[in-house]
């Protein structure tokens, strides 16, 4: 409980040499205070020590502080309306000081300490305050105890502020201390990576020197031997491409020959059927009009006889007898006549057959002289295109040979660009040790490049065979 005859000074609990004008003027508005109601000591013995609990452990220190002052001067306010005989306003009726332990200290208490019952006093607060600035003399008296406020709390937090600073200061040498540790530890270690880098430069330098010099190697054993590639392969092309022409124009000279003889045959073949068809045709011509004439002597030997006959019948068998050889002349010379159209006959028969075989066998020669120019002839054009391929792959060789002299000064250039990079990397540190290895792999690229512009394939082993290679940097 607190007791209003309580001496107030005692409440500051300031060591004698931290007095102060603070101080002094705390103790002057204490001296006040000792003439006033029990209401006024009430509250400001509640103030002192709202103030001297409040420390780092609240939520938000200074906010607590401000609202404890606030309530203070409320509190006061409310004490000078009762003794004025006035009725407090019904809002701050929470915060007339009361001779209870529990009531008095209910309200500062609840800002020192999170949780719902702190905000619902900040608004009962507002509102006690909007209540008594409604009123111009109140609001007047609650300025003027708040201004109290403000000397009371900080003397009352004299000790506690000087503990805070006593902390800080040490929480600041004990910070300074571990800088200065980390900072000594810092200086070693740049030191040190300075020793270090100077030896990665002396290394980086040495490699270099070597990495340059195996590059104007390489280059030189490059040049060199593309330059023996490109001579082997242009002599290579010209030895066989030009036999090859010579062939190709001699075998389309004989091409054009063959194919003129065909035409010639084929045109005197032509002309010869044409002759035959003419022979058979007069052949034809001539056993027609042999047959009309045969016809023509039956016809009148039958009209003979018919004569004849009727004159028989008046000659004498003298007459018969010569008229029986005369007949018999007749008809001898009808049987030679009858065998010399049979051997006509057989004669045209003959012939006709034998202009059948001429046909067959000029129509076989015309399709095999045929098949013979088709074949020639496509012998020809799979000559000339594989001469055209050839020439295109010799243009081809020749690019490659071209892209594979450009791809070598472009690989020397970005060997240049690396080692240059190289001695840039010093300032960073951390290769060392790396120059046999460097140019052991430079060689190899430069291997598997040119294996790979001609066989794709073995490159891929070679570069499968030289990943199982264990690394020669580990083995030195």
């Amino acid at each position: 409980m607190d007791n209003p005859d309580t001496d107030l000074k005692t409440l500051l609990l300031a060591s004698p040499d931290s007095q102060s004008q603070v101080y002094t003027s705390a103790l002057q508005v204490l001296e006040g205070l000792k003439t006033s109601p029990s209401c006024h000591r009430l509250a400001a013995a509640s103030l002192i020590r709202s103030c001297q609990s409040i420390d780092g452990s609240s939520p938000d220190p200074e906010e607590s502080l401000e609202d404890v002052k606030s309530v203070y001067a409320a509190q006061r306010a409310l004490c000078e309306i009762m003794d004025a005989g006035s009725k407090s306003p019904e809002d701050c009726r929470v915060f007339v000081p009361s001779h209870s332990a529990q009531s008095s200290r209910k309200v500062t208490r609840s800002f020192t300490h999170a949780g719902s019952t702190t905000s619902k006093i900040k608004g009962k607060l507002g509102l006690c305050l909007q209540a008594l600035e409604s009123r111009p003399q109140h609001w007047t008296s609650y300025s003027n105890n708040r201004q109290n406020a403000i000397v009371m709390c900080q003397a009352a937090r004299i000790d506690i502020e000087k503990d805070n600073l006593i902390r800080l200061h040490e929480s600041l040498i004990n910070t300074t201390s571990d800088a200065s540790s980390a900072l000594t530890q810092a200086v070693a270690a740049v030191n040190k990576a300075l020793l270090e880098q100077k030896q990665f430069a002396t290394e980086v330098e040495q490699f270099q020197q070597q990495l340059t010099h195996d590059l104007e190697l390489s280059k030189a054993q490059t040049q060199s031997y593309l330059r023996n590639f490109m001579n082997n392969v242009e002599s290579a092309m010209h030895g066989t491409i030009k036999p090859f022409l010579e062939k190709m124009r001699k075998v389309e000279t004989k091409a054009d020959e063959v194919h003129n003889k065909l035409q010639s045959s084929a045109a005197k073949a032509n002309e010869l059927r044409s002759n035959i068809d003419n022979l058979v045709q007069q052949a034809a011509d001539d056993r027609v009009e042999l047959a009309m004439a045969h016809a023509k002597i039956l016809e009148a030997i039958l009209s003979a006889k018919d004569v004849l006959s009727n004159d028989l019948q008046t000659m004498g068998e003298v007459q018969v007898q010569s008229l029986v050889g005369v007949f018999d002349n007749i008809n001898s010379q009808l049987r030679v006549s009858n065998e010399i159209a049979g051997v006509m006959y057989a004669r045209q028969t003959e012939l006709n057959s034998q202009l059948l075989d001429l046909d067959k066998h000029l129509a076989s020669l015309k399709a095999s002289s045929t098949a013979l120019y088709e074949t020639q002839l496509a012998e020809a054009n799979a000559q000339l295109i594989l001469s055209n391929q050839v020439q295109i792959d010799l243009q081809v060789a020749q690019g490659l040979v071209a892209n594979i002299t450009t791809s070598a000064a472009s690989l020397q250039a970005s060997l240049q660009e690396t080692g240059s990079r190289v001695a840039d990397i010093v300032a960073l540190g951390g290769l060392g040790g790396l120059t046999k290895t460097v140019s052991l792999l430079a060689w190899w690229l430069v291997l598997l490049f040119v294996l790979y512009q001609f066989n794709s394939k073995y490159a891929r082993y070679v570069a499968t065979a030289l990943g199982k290679i264990p690394d020669t940097a580990s083995l030195d």
